[in-house]
């Protein structure tokens, strides 16, 4: 029986999943499957696991993503025209298909079982357990105090006056975060910082920044 983990804020969407994945195993690979909510124990063991991903939170340490077994696929759901996956990405999401929610039924079902077909393939970087090395992306130290500011609705002027920095600095150092996690707009920054604040990371350097000042 396969173990498929699934979390996505959207209900209907998550319904509809379940759907495809079980019609595509049970029909089409002749397995059985068990459907599981997203934590680190059942990520441990599931065979798929289908997660929503916010703009930028492909590039950052997952934790919960960390102990994925070796050969597992990872199905990540986003929305809006800028696909997630540009250049290289942190080992905890590596043999990843990402999926535009509005995708087409059958495209939808060709990416999946493309994915599941080429698993093995990448399965030996996979298996590899430690964040040595690992290429996931941080924000520099200036750019914790930028972005913080940014969070909590300061404009730039606000923010070099605080900093002791120029205005164009302060853009500077916004540009750079925004093309570092592929980020497209203010919206999307936010909801990447909002999530990156909430992250179980050791350190969190942005989450205690906030707390901290």
């Amino acid at each position: 029986m396969l173990q498929i983990v699934i979390e996505d804020k959207n209900t209907l969407y998550r319904k509809g999943m379940e759907i495809l994945l079980e019609q595509i195993f049970l029909r089409e690979e002749g397995e059985w499957v068990e459907f599981l909510p997203l934590t680190e124990d059942h990520v441990a063991v599931a065979d798929v696991i289908v997660k929503n991903f916010e703009p930028g939170e492909s590039y950052i340490c997952n934790s919960v993503l960390r102990g994925r077994k070796s050969a597992s696929l990872l199905i990540g759901i986003y929305e809006g025209d800028t696909n997630p996956h540009f250049g290289e990405l942190p080992l905890c999401v590596n043999n990843i298909v990402f999926i535009n929610r509005a995708e087409s039924l059958s495209k939808t079902r060709a990416l999946i079982l493309r994915g599941w077909d080429n698993r093995a393939q990448t399965a030996p970087r996979n298996s590899r357990q430690t964040c040595q090395g690992c290429l996931h992306r941080t924000l520099s130290p200036q750019q914790v105090k930028v972005a913080a500011h940014f969070y909590r609705g300061y404009n730039p002027e606000k923010t070099a006056s605080d900093l002791q920095l120029n205005v164009k600095t302060v853009c500077a150092h916004k540009r750079m975060i925004m093309t570092k996690f592929n980020l497209y707009s203010d919206c999307e920054l936010l909801h990447f910082l909002d999530g990156l604040k909430n992250q179980k990371l050791t350190p969190n350097v942005f989450s205690e920044f906030l707390a901290g000042n």
